[in-house]
C-alpha cells in the first residue's frame, strides 16, 4: 500500500507563477494549462505545505484551490483550501468521512 495520495487543482496561476515553481513541485503527476494547476502523488510520504506557500504567493487575486492529502497508513484526510495569500487545513479521519455512506 502506498503511504500517501495527494489530488490537487488549482485555478487562476499564471504561466509566469508555474515556470517559478515547476521544478520544486514534489508531485509524480503535473498538469498546467489554461491557467489550472493540476497534480498528483501516490507513493511516499511528502511535506506539501511549502508547495501550498509558494502557491498562496502567487496565485491570482481571484485563484484559488484545494488539495486533498490522504494518509493512507493513519486513514487520515487533510483538506487544504487555498487563496490568494493563504491557506487553511482541516483533518478528517477517513472513518468519519465514509460514516455516512454505511
Amino acid at each position: 500500500m502506498e503511504a500517501v495520495r495527494v489530488y490537487a487543482d488549482i485555478h487562476g496561476l499564471s504561466p509566469e507563477a508555474f515556470e517559478e515553481i515547476r521544478h520544486s513541485m514534489p508531485f509524480d503527476q503535473v498538469v498546467y494549462k489554461d491557467r489550472i494547476l493540476a497534480v498528483d502523488h501516490e507513493g511516499h510520504y511528502i511535506d506539501v505545505e511549502p508547495f501550498l506557500d509558494d502557491i498562496a504567493r502567487l496565485l491570482d487575486e481571484n485563484g484559488w484551490g484545494k488539495l486533498d492529502y490522504i494518509d493512507q497508513i493513519e486513514q487520515g484526510l487533510t483538506r487544504y483550501v487555498i487563496k490568494k495569500g493563504e491557506w487553511k487545513a482541516k483533518v478528517v479521519h477517513v472513518e468519519n468521512v465514509l460514516e455516512g455512506t454505511k
